[in-house]
């Protein structure tokens, strides 16, 4: 039988464990100690590993060499001189926003700022941490390291020794950006009332046109009630089914709400916490439909472009829930 790594480093296990010892180098230093910063993101970076490893180690392997997904399901390497590699810090964060609805686009983007701050501290002169208020970070910090550990089945309690002081963080988040969708909506709704009644039926009937189900998911403006458009970004597995009346085939997936847009009072939202704290907060279901003929890979080049011409193919419909 093929020896395996002992304690595999790609491991769920190794990853986790290594981030707990760091977050103890973090701990030891005081919020405003700008190695408290780097610890953070260096801690935030292996928990993010731990997790994708969670899912499949192989997802950490790099693409470059099938050796690399031997080594991280566990196999020693097979070739001198062989060095295992694995996926860089955002590729992690990429394919973990794909895969499990818990990073959304909003931890995502937070991960991403995060460990670039790392990459300038380790390898530029600037001083990425120094100076750093953790109300412009700390608060992200805790919500992205929950929902990392919430894929391992796992809490904050069991990464830091204050979790509920963390608690109170994440929390801020959600009240910061309800207070400051309240006061959009309001402002934007008293602007809409001052308007004329025709004014207002005109606008209204623009944005019933524009508020296309092939753009995006149709909602009610909580401002001034027309319709308008949510956006997302898809999330979790494509389910695929062949309709057996007219041989379609129709793939539907999971969308992760992004920003709203209203063209009848003009209100913009972005961000799950915010469109959260107005109701908005709920994934749709983005709906795909294709001809057979396409799906399967049917036509000829020229075929496609023609059908694709006629919208004969390729339906996009973000209104299912």
């Amino acid at each position: 039988m093929e020896p395996l790594v002992a304690s595999n480093p790609w491991s769920e296990e190794a990853l986790l464990s290594k981030a707990r010892l760091y977050t103890d180098k973090m701990e030891s230093f005081t919020t405003d100690d700008w190695e408290y910063g780097l610890w953070s993101a260096l801690t935030l970076e292996l928990t993010a590993r731990a997790a994708l490893a969670h899912i499949s180690p192989a997802l950490l392997a790099g693409k470059d060499n099938w050796r690399n997904i031997a080594f991280s399901l566990g196999h020693q390497p097979t070739q001198k001189g062989f060095s295992p590699v694995s996926i860089p810090a955002n590729e992690v964060i990429s394919r973990l926003s794909e895969l499990r609805t818990e990073i959304t686009p909003d931890i995502s983007d937070f991960c991403a700022k995060h460990l670039a701050r790392r990459n300038s501290e380790l390898h530029t002169g600037e001083l990425a941490f120094a100076g750093l208020g953790t109300s412009t970070w700390l608060p992200n910090y805790y919500q992205a390291l929950k929902a990392l550990l919430a894929i391992m089945g796992k809490t904050l309690q069991d990464m830091i020794a204050n979790p509920r002081s963390a608690e109170t963080l994440v929390e801020s988040i959600l009240d910061k950006a309800a207070a400051t969708v309240r006061k959009d909506i309001a402002a934007h709704k008293q602007v809409w009332d001052s308007k004329s009644a025709e004014d207002r039926e005109s606008l209204v009937a623009q944005a019933a046109a524009s508020a296309s189900r092939h753009i995006g998911h149709r909602v009610s403006c909580p401002a001034c009630s027309s319709l308008a458009l949510l956006h997302g970004s898809p999330t979790g597995a494509v389910s695929t089914e062949v309709v057996e009346v007219d041989g379609d085939v129709v793939q539907r997936q999971s969308m992760l709400p992004t920003s709203f847009e209203c063209n009848a009072c003009g209100l913009r939202i972005s961000g799950v916490s915010r469109l959260s704290a107005c109701g908005l907060g709920d994934a749709f279901t983005g709906k795909t439909t294709y001809s057979a003929a396409e799906f399967f890979g049917l036509y000829t080049e020229d075929e496609v472009d023609r059908a694709r011409a006629e919208a004969h193919i390729h339906e996009e419909d973000f209104n299912e829930y």
